[in-house]
């Protein structure tokens, strides 16, 4: 009784002596802010009126306070039952200047994101550690590309509105150059091969190193290169591959470094047992196993494993199982370097399509993309047939990307949402203007080209120009899709009059009035034919070049007029893009006949091809040729003025516009029956141009020969040349630019080393 009595008397003690030390706050005062608002200080404090205070309170009213960052002094006392609050704000950030530093270490954009990030931008407190936390990191930077003798100054000033300025300067010295760069330790590869893997090393023949700066170290190249060399051993079956050590020693200097890679390489492994578990569908072992680019016996190729893996994806996508799960599992065998492969294939669900969604079209319609899509909605999922639709909506040439998004519905398992979104590109020009020369006089000239017309995805063509000496109006409309069969229709309407007698005409000229008609039909998704009707009136206008040539000049004394052309075609096209495809192929054959009902009797037969080929991530490899032969029949020559021509932009570059073949005295081309044209080039995207997705880089071949008389097939009309081209889709349509040197010519051959072209791309 007594021990629970003393226990009282205690814990009465300990009250009243805590309520002694407790003193109620009856107002709280803060003292100090400049930017910051009392109620941003109120809301992070422990206490409001009304509670006591003591020194535990105090505490943690300045321990609060301090972790915010917003002040750099607190102190914290209470007199009169008055809580004061004296603040010594941090200052705030006027700006933040990073000096002297990189592109090539960093991008201004990336650098500011990074300022933002670390709250070192204007308006923000400044904090101390997060500077010298953002000059570590920049160090960092310099340092793994090679830039090891990097000195960082930083430079703070307070102003009176307590607002500092921050100037970093980089000094960042020269880059470490490799002066030697070796691989050691492996014998299924040269090392020279291995070396190649690398986009640094030792510096390549100075001119190109100026270029290339091969011998510029990079902590991130090099890890690149690594990572390749593994890829290329694993592809290569070697699956034990791997970097014993990777030693980079630097000059006393920091000027040089040496670079010593020690691998090894392991043991060869094979194929052996494949067979295939799960849920197989309607698919035969026999089927599968055809699918695959990898057999029983063969080299363990991993590439091969992804791609056997992807198209037997491919199969049960295209049969509606969009998530269907194909395992690859192996088995490996240390002792005999046997793999086994076993492909378990897991199917889900069939997948349908909901809802169809297209973002981006601001003038094109709906509809004319939705027509190009191969599945509609409440269709069943084919992966084949939506690469195809892209592609297709590619080929349109209305836009300069397409994407397409998958989405899963939530509650349904069954169905998803495809997002389309494309990016508009210029589908057509409008010109208006005067124009004065010599020999024609003034002249008004207005005209519209559209490829999109209103969005339609129609072609629209207009031309209007009147002057002196040449008065010409032309219509051209043109519907892809004039059925729900994707027939097509074509008309056009045309006259061109030339008042001779105004004109200095050194050869000849044409007055011509006439019409044409054109239906096409598909054939496939990617095959068209067609035929067309052009019927026209014509007068010839021959000067001074034709006299005394009685082929040219008996056509210019003829009374013939009149023409009804007939025109039989055929195309296929399965390029994946409209300006810069990167696969496929592009196949035109077209037959012109004039009917012996008119004046003039003559056929042309045409045939062009065109394909890509995709090099690696990045290069495409172009294959280009076309053929040309014409002649008259009956009693009639072909037209001096539908011959074939070549040279320029179209054909040989290097050579001046229509210059090839035989020529008049005068030095201008007479043209031939016969045309023969070949090219290749390889194709690059310039990816050292910010926002380069619409400009490409080539180097090219062109071949070509114009001959007279198709009878008289023979090499020496054969030009050839090669050059480099930049190609550029701007907002006024296609720019290009092209360098070359002929390869085959002849002395009085008419060359061009530069040209600009307007509406050309590769």
């Amino acid at each position: 009784m007594k021990k629970i009595a003393l226990q009282l008397l205690i814990s009465a003690s300990i009250f009243s002596v805590s309520s002694a030390l407790a003193d109620p706050i009856k107002s709280i005062e803060i003292l100090g802010l400049d930017s910051i608002s009392r109620g941003t200080v109120l809301s992070y404090l422990p206490v409001e009126a009304g509670d006591d205070y003591n020194n535990q309170i105090s505490g943690q009213i300045i321990r609060d306070l301090y972790k915010t960052n917003f002040f750099k002094d607190i102190e914290v006392s209470q007199i009169d039952q008055i809580l004061k609050i004296k603040l010594l704000e941090n200052p705030h950030i006027k700006y933040v200047d990073v000096l002297n530093y990189s592109d090539k270490v960093i991008e201004e954009e990336a650098l500011n994101q990074i300022l933002k990030n670390m709250d070192l931008s204007q308006g923000k407190i400044f904090n101390k550690r997060q500077l010298d936390k953002l000059i570590s990191q920049l160090e960092a930077s310099y340092i793994s590309k090679g830039y090891y003798g990097i000195n960082i100054s930083k430079k703070i000033d307070i102003d009176a509105q307590n607002r500092v300025s921050i100037e970093i300067d980089i000094n960042e010295g020269d880059v470490a150059r490799i002066s030697s760069m070796k691989i050691s330790g492996g014998s299924v590869h040269d090392e020279d091969e291995l070396l190649d893997l690398f986009d640094i090393g030792e510096a390549d023949f100075f001119v190109l190193n100026h270029f290339t700066e091969k011998d510029h170290y990079s902590k991130v190249a090099l890890d690149a290169g690594i990572e390749a060399m593994k890829s290329l051993y694993i592809n290569s079956g070697y699956l034990d591959f791997k970097i014993e050590q990777i030693k980079t020693i630097l000059s006393d200097d920091k000027e040089n470094i040496d670079i010593d890679i020690q691998v090894s390489e392991g043991a060869e492994y094979k194929v052996g047992a494949i067979n295939f578990t799960g849920d197989l569908l309607n698919q035969s072992i026999k089927e599968l196993k055809d699918l695959l680019t990898i057999n029983s016996g063969d080299i363990f190729e991993r590439k091969k494993v992804i791609e056997s893996i992807q198209a037997i994806t491919d199969v049960f996508a295209d049969q509606g199982y969009a998530f269907a799960k194909i395992n690859p599992i192996t088995i490996e065998d240390k002792k005999t370097h046997v793999i086994d492969l076993s492909i378990d294939v897991a199917l889900n669900k069939k997948v349908y399509i909901n809802r169809i969604t297209i973002v981006g079209n601001t003038r094109t319609q709906d509809e004319v993309i939705r027509r190009e899509i191969g599945i509609n909605e409440g269709g069943l999922y084919s992966n084949t047939e939506l690469d195809e639709s892209i592609k297709k909506i590619k080929r349109l040439g209305f836009f300069s990307d397409v994407k397409m998004e998958v989405s899963k519905l939530k509650d349904f398992e069954d169905k998803i949402n495809l997002h389309f979104s494309v990016e508009e590109t210029k589908t057509g020009a409008f010109s208006i203007g005067f124009s004065h020369s010599n020999s024609s006089g003034a002249a008004f000239n207005m005209g519209i080209k559209e490829n999109n017309f209103l969005g339609t995805g129609n072609t629209l063509n207009a031309a209007f120009s009147n002057s002196e000496a040449v008065q010409e109006m032309s219509f051209y409309f043109s519907d892809p899709h004039f059925t729900a069969d994707k027939h097509s229709i074509s008309y056009g309407i045309f006259t061109k009059s030339i008042d001779g007698s105004e004109l200095d005409v050194s050869s000849y000229k044409i007055d011509e009035t006439g019409f044409s008609l054109g239906y096409g039909i598909p054939l496939t998704e990617e095959t068209r034919i067609g035929a067309d009707l052009r019927v026209s009136t014509r007068d010839i206008t021959c000067g001074t070049t034709f006299a005394g040539l009685n082929y040219e000049q008996a056509q210019c004394a003829s009374n013939d007029k009149t023409e009804v052309k007939t025109n039989l075609n055929w195309s296929n096209n399965t390029l994946d893009s409209f300006n810069y495809p990167t696969e496929g192929s592009k196949n035109n054959v077209s037959f012109d006949l004039t009917l012996p009902i008119a004046d003039f009797q003559y056929y042309k037969l045409d045939a062009s091809h065109k394909s890509y080929y995709p090099i690696g991530n990045d290069l495409t490899f172009t294959l280009k040729g076309s053929i040309g032969l014409a002649q008259g029949y009956g009693d009639k020559d072909l037209p001096f003025f539908k011959r074939y021509y070549g040279g320029g932009s179209s054909s040989v570059r290097g050579f001046d516009f229509n210059s090839l073949g035989i020529t008049y005295d005068d030095g201008k081309a007479k043209g031939g029956e016969l045309s023969m044209l070949a090219g290749t080039s390889v194709i690059s995207p310039m990816k050292f141009i910010n926002d380069s997705k619409n400009m490409r880089m080539s180097a090219f071949i062109d071949m070509g020969a114009v001959e007279e008389k198709a009878s008289d097939i023979g090499f020496d009309q054969i030009r050839a040349s090669t050059g480099v081209a930049f190609s550029w889709l701007t907002p006024v349509g296609p720019l290009g630019i092209y360098a070359a040197k002929p390869l085959i010519k002849k002395t009085n051959d008419k060359t061009k080393t530069i040209e600009f072209t307007l509406g050309t791309s590769f």
